[in-house]
């Protein structure tokens, strides 16, 4: 996976990867973390598991899509020079777990997770994932917001190192986007009155 030269090879190959598993691997996949988040007040936890369904089912179905249409053909582009160090984080990943259990599902979400990355460009975690303290992965102006992006060396072969998403700078709670907003219309009403020369 290394070695691919253009976002399209990397598209084509991770399709082959992932057609090796089937929707019955997928479920699995999803139920394993719907059990491990159990115990987590149901509020929270609905939301979480909805990001994960789009984290897994969503990419997948984008990915076979994508392949299927011919798009790689017109992926030139060559894909983030993250990539290699991204490839040899997931080898020691599933290394590591075949010591304990079958890696399968964990090398299935990082084939997943390095498509959302490499070739579509957005974070692993989609726009919405809540995390502890009401926070969320958000979108503004092109730019991808994540509340934990710099807490990332406290986890084991975590994804953030390699995530197109940012550190925010300002709290990410869903209900900052309208202050945002609010925030860029008085910007740019106060630069027209400031700018107008009629």
């Amino acid at each position: 996976m290394q070695d691919v030269r253009t976002k399209g090879d990397l598209l084509q190959l991770l399709a082959r990867e992932v057609e090796e598993c089937s929707l019955r691997d997928l479920e699995l996949m999803y139920a394993g973390f719907e059990a491990k988040v159990e115990g987590l007040p149901d509020e929270y936890r609905t939301r979480l598991l909805e990001a994960v369904r789009q984290q897994i089912f969503s990419a997948h179905h984008r990915l076979l899509v994508l392949s299927r249409s011919g798009a790689a053909t017109a992926m030139s582009d060559p894909p983030a020079p993250a990539l290699p160090a991204y490839c040899r984080m997931v080898a020691e990943a599933c290394s590591a777990k075949a010591k304990e259990k079958d890696p399968k599902f964990l090398y299935l979400k990082y084939l997943l997770a390095g498509f959302t990355i490499f070739v579509l460009e957005e974070p692993a975690h989609p726009v919405g994932t809540p995390f502890p303290g009401g926070q969320i992965v958000d979108e503004w102006e092109g730019t991808y917001l994540c509340p934990v992006r710099e807490m990332a060396d406290d986890v084991s072969f975590a994804l953030c190192p390699y995530c197109p998403a940012v550190q925010s700078t300002e709290p990410t709670y869903p209900e900052m986007r309208a202050r945002r907003e609010e925030r860029r219309r008085r910007e740019c009403l106060a630069n027209y009155w400031t700018n107008y020369k009629g």
